[in-house]
């Protein structure tokens, strides 16, 4: 089991956190109006970034220096079209002079939310479109391009998809960290933790980092894209990386439960159902929720605290994509 201030010491050295460009990886949290309740809490990572998704700013933290001290040039960026991560990507690649090449599962029928906003800053032309039946066979594509740039002299570096990679732990562990101050600044310990998973790094890394502290909070995983059984499998792995990460041998996994959610399970999937919650939240809470992610945490979490009935301490981690509105705002399903 690894301290507290040693874990806080390991990811600043890796997000460059004592350097006048290191990203600011601290957000607020609040409590939300429900069920006539003052103990269910909402973490507001969503508010790091303007442009980079809640989250991904986290797991971009610790990229970003470790690209940049390796003379990086160009990253090859995998993900759907509508991506927050290839999106946030795109960004922040941008802003550091790093050349990014995106692979993509498309062309999308309709330019809506994430692929139009990255059109600001990739040119279509620039876009490998992958089609869903050579999915299966991107890895080779990849292999290809990149093994072509090296050819030619280009330091590359390959970001899988939802940058599901060790280079991202130490950002993601950023956030358990940051919910450790929230709960010393407010005097409050969070017996329930809810967080979405798309590819799962940053939840798998909090149950992971929960493990290196001993930590016995209950964890609950809105399973977003992928299986349940994938984001276990990832989770043994994330493990690994954390081991080897902090030196340490970790305890047991807090518990965890992992859920499919509530309405629209199919990834990227909407409804009805799902921009009506959109509504609820703004006008109860006032805030900005999107189709794809956080709309489906709040309503599986909602959901589920009532069906459950659990009590104590509750936090939900909106992990941010409400730029991927933009997309939606003139959808008929949005006429609620």
């Amino acid at each position: 089991m690894i301290q507290e201030s040693e874990l806080y010491r390991k990811v600043a050295d890796a997000c460059w956190l004592d350097t006048a460009e290191a990203f600011r990886l601290q957000s607020r949290i609040h409590r939300l109006r429900w069920f006539g309740r003052s103990d269910i809490w909402v973490k507001r990572d969503d508010e790091l970034s303007f442009g980079v998704s809640g989250t991904k700013l986290r797991k971009h933290a610790s990229i970003i220096p470790a690209l940049k001290q390796w003379g990086v040039e160009e990253v090859v960026v995998i993900g759907g079209a509508n991506s927050n991560n290839v999106l946030s990507a795109a960004q922040i690649l941008t802003e550091n002079n790093i050349r990014i090449i995106p692979f993509l599962l498309g062309p999308p029928s309709q330019r809506l939310g994430n692929v139009k906003l990255l059109s600001l800053f990739v040119d279509d032309s620039e876009i490998h479109w992958i089609s869903r039946s050579q999915w299966a066979n991107c890895e080779d594509f990849v292999n290809n391009y990149v093994e072509k740039r090296k050819v030619l002299g280009i330091k590359i570096f390959v970001l899988p998809e939802g940058a599901h990679h060790p280079l991202a732990l130490p950002g993601s562990l950023s956030l358990l960290i940051d919910i450790l101050r929230n709960e010393r600044e407010s005097g409050v310990r969070f017996d329930h933790i809810f967080i979405d998973a798309g590819t799962g790094m940053v939840a798998q890394s909090l149950l992971a980092g929960a493990a290196a502290l001993g930590r016995k909070t209950t964890f609950h995983v809105v399973v977003l894209a992928g299986s349940i059984e994938d984001f276990q499998s990832e989770l043994s792995r994330v493990m690994q990386y954390t081991e080897e990460f902090l030196d340490v041998s970790l305890c047991p996994v807090p518990d965890y439960t992992l859920y499919y959610p509530a309405t629209a399970k199919s990834f990227g999937s909407t409804n009805k159902t799902i921009f009506k919650e959109i509504q609820r939240v703004a006008r109860e809470d006032g805030i900005l929720t999107d189709p794809v992610y956080s709309s489906k945490l709040f309503l599986t979490a909602r959901q589920t605290i009532l069906n459950k009935k659990f009590g104590g301490n509750i936090l939900l981690i909106h992990s941010g994509g409400g730029l991927a509105l933009t997309g939606f705002m003139d959808c008929p399903m949005f006429s609620v």
